[in-house]
């Protein structure tokens, strides 16, 4: 099975091909690339412009760049994260807008051979049913079918929650039961497998899902992970076994690695643990992505293991 982390914890670690190498020399072999150029604090803001300006020609040699210092040392672009939220509920000019972004990031997904592309569903705190959100989502996502096909490239929606009046709420994209509701109403109307799921450990545990079950549920749409640990409370994006309070663990590492096997899952074991990293000075944090590997590695080994039991 292929390592992979977010791309963004080697800035910081020389030039781009050098990044790639001392990855490689790590154990990763592959990489989730992040478009974070253009996010979540613009789109709260409303501001319809920046970064995805450019033209596609010019943020596809941009990405590039990244693809080929990473084949350089055999690291494949696996999954890309495209900037979130995927909308704002009533805010059409935004929504428009993100719906550009999105276009182009599905043709840049394309361009490096990279099949997965994850997006959040509808984050809201309205009042709504779940029939009424499943609609909503299948209008949000269905206008991109056209391009997942052109381009080659698999939308995985993820997980998620939503934080309303200083807590952590479970929302119907919450529940990978949902999500494969939405999964397979969006594939049907696309005739063909355009949408996956991404399954977030971390929103899992925060919203307190059994995740043997939940990832079970998900079954072969199942295509990516962002795998981190948590204190159970807040979405802290920390290494695997580190979410820990004396000696209670907080996430069931156990139930996701029998569960994965269960299922088959043969993708990226892939880590989102940029808080439990790039909070670290800079000095520690070659260690700390190694022992992340290490982790990684320790993963797959198990999972072999679960299935072959």
């Amino acid at each position: 099975m292929k390592i992979s982390i977010a791309n963004s914890l080697f800035e910081g670690f020389g030039e781009l091909e050098e990044r790639y190498r001392l990855a490689a020399q790590m154990g990763y072999t592959a990489m989730d690339l992040a478009i974070d150029e253009w996010g979540v604090g613009q789109i709260f803001r409303e501001e319809t412009y920046g970064f995805f300006d450019r033209d596609i020609g010019e943020l596809i040699a941009y990405y590039g760049a990244y693809r080929d210092a990473a084949a350089k040392h055999g690291i494949e672009i696996y999954q890309m994260h495209a900037p979130f939220p995927s909308a704002r509920v009533g805010k059409q000019e935004i929504n428009a807008y993100i719906q550009t972004v999105f276009e182009k990031c599905i043709q840049i997904a394309g361009s490096l051979n990279c099949k997965y592309l994850v997006a959040h569903p509808i984050c809201s705190d309205a009042c709504t049913t779940v029939e009424q959100d499943l609609e909503a989502d299948f209008a949000l996502f269905s206008p991109y079918i056209k391009s997942l096909k052109k381009y080659h490239v698999t939308m995985c929606l993820e997980n998620v929650y939503h934080y309303f009046n200083g807590r952590i709420r479970s929302i119907s994209a919450s529940n990978t039961e949902y999500l494969v509701r939405l999964v397979e109403k969006l594939n049907g109307l696309a005739g063909e497998e355009c949408f996956g799921i991404c399954y977030d450990s971390g929103h899992a545990n925060i919203t307190g899902k059994d995740h043997y079950k939940e990832i079970l549920a998900c079954g072969y749409h199942l295509k990516v992970l962002h795998l981190h640990d948590t204190d159970g409370v807040h979405d802290t994006h920390l290494i695997p076994y580190t979410g820990r309070y004396l000696e209670r663990q907080a996430t069931d590492w156990e139930a996701i690695l029998k569960a994965l096997a269960k299922i088959g899952y043969d993708g990226s074991i892939n880590f989102e643990c940029a808080s439990g990293i790039s909070a670290l000075p800079q000095e520690a944090r070659a260690n700390a992505l190694g022992m992340t590997a290490s982790i990684g590695k320790y993963f797959a080994k198990k999972i072999k293991e679960y299935c072959e039991g």
